[in-house]
């Protein structure tokens, strides 16, 4: 989803579900902003073995 929202959440948001999650699609409702997220799938940095 490429728009001025995205660019905004990625401020809005913490940064560890930005680096683990997209954005799928958002729904604006009065003052609301509801954001519909999909995870990544993928092994945190973290969780790597190191041979």
């Amino acid at each position: 989803m490429q728009d001025s929202y995205s660019e905004l959440i990625k401020i809005v948001i913490p940064e560890i579900i930005v680096d683990y999650f997209d954005l799928t699609s958002y729904k604006k409702a009065e003052e609301k902003l509801h954001l519909c997220l999909k995870e990544i799938n993928s092994i945190p940095k973290e969780y790597l073995q190191i041979n």
